[in-house]
C-alpha cells in the first residue's frame, strides 16, 4: 500500500556552513554531508593532507578531517570525512542548534521509510533505495532520491587513511558507542550507518578501528515512534535529474 510522507524543505544558514534540510518524521535530516573546517566555538579541526597525517591523528587521537582523495577541491562537492575524536569533541562539531545523529534515530528514519499503514510495522525493506541519488553507484542499484538526500557512494576512511568503498558504499557516524571513555585502542566500538551498493536498505554496524565517516546532521527530538496520522510515501519522485559531479584526484601525495 501507498503512503505519503508530507515534506518540508527548508534552507537554514549559520555562519560559514550553509545546509538544506528536510522534514522526515519529527526530524530535520541534512540533504547534504557536514563541510565544516571548524568547532561550533571557531576553533579550527586538524586536516590530514595525505593518509599518513590521517594515521597519525588517529594515534595521538587528535580530532581531524580529511577530504575525498585528499583534495580540498571534492569537499564543496561531498563534504568533509571526520574521525571519530572529531565527532564526540566537547567542543562541538555540528552546528548550534543541530546535531549529529545517534544509532536510534537513524534507526527511527529507516523504521520510517519502511512503515506500513496496513499492518502497522516496518514491513518494507527499501529504506537505501528511497535516499540514495540515483549517479555513481556500482551496480545496477537506482536511487529513487526520493527527499533529495542525495546519498552517494563516497566510501570512508581506514585509520590507517586508506579510501575505500568508493562507488560501493558510503557510511555515516552516529554519536553512539558502547565505550563511553573513549579510550584510544581497539577497545572502540562506535556505531555508524551503512549504505551498500547490493542492498536496499541501510542498516547500522559498529567497528574497533575508528574509520573515518562522513556526517549528516539533524534538528529536533524524537519524541515517539509514528504519528498518530498516518501519512504516506509518493512512490513516484519529481526531483530534478542529479547533476554529473566530477571529484578531483588526490592532490597531495
Amino acid at each position: 500500500m501507498k503512503f505519503v510522507f508530507f515534506l518540508l524543505l527548508f534552507f537554514l544558514s549559520f555562519g560559514a556552513c550553509a545546509q538544506n534540510y528536510v522534514k522526515i518524521g519529527q526530524l530535520f535530516w541534512g540533504i547534504q554531508n557536514l563541510n565544516n573546517s571548524t568547532f561550533r566555538n571557531g576553533q579550527e579541526i586538524a586536516r590530514a593532507k595525505n593518509p599518513t597525517e590521517w594515521e597519525q591523528f588517529f594515534k595521538n587521537g587528535e580530532p581531524a578531517y580529511c577530504s575525498l582523495n585528499y583534495n580540498e577541491k571534492n569537499d564543496s562537492l561531498y563534504g568533509k570525512i571526520y574521525n571519530w575524536f572529531a565527532v564526540v569533541d566537547p567542543r562541538g562539531l555540528a552546528p548550534e542548534g543541530f546535531k549529529i545523529p545517534t544509532s536510534n534515530e537513524w534507526s527511527y528514519l529507516r523504521a520510517y521509510l519502511n512503515y506500513d499503514t496496513v499492518c502497522r510495522c516496518a514491513l518494507y525493506k527499501n529504506s537505501a533505495d528511497k535516499l540514495r541519488g540515483a549517479n555513481q553507484w556500482k551496480s545496477k542499484t537506482v536511487g529513487q532520491n526520493m527527499f533529495q538526500m542525495n546519498i552517494e557512494p563516497l566510501g570512508y576512511v581506514r585509520n590507517d587513511g586508506n579510501i575505500e568503498g568508493r562507488f560501493m558504499q558510503t557510511t555515516f557516524w552516529t554519536t553512539s558507542s558502547k565505550n563511553q571513555a573513549n579510550v584510544i585502542g581497539d577497545s572502540y566500538d562506535t556505531y555508524y550507518v551503512i549504505f551498500n551498493h547490493d542492498k536496499s536498505d541501510f542498516y547500522l554496524d559498529n567497528n574497533f578501528e575508528i574509520n573515518g565517516h562522513f556526517i549528516r546532521c539533524i534538528q529536533g527530538e524524537q519524541e515517539y515512534f509514528f504519528s498518530k496520522t498516518n501519512v504516506s510515501i509518493e512512490e513516484e519522485s519529481n526531483d530534478p535529474p542529479l547533476e554529473e559531479k566530477e571529484e578531483e584526484e588526490d592532490e597531495e601525495k
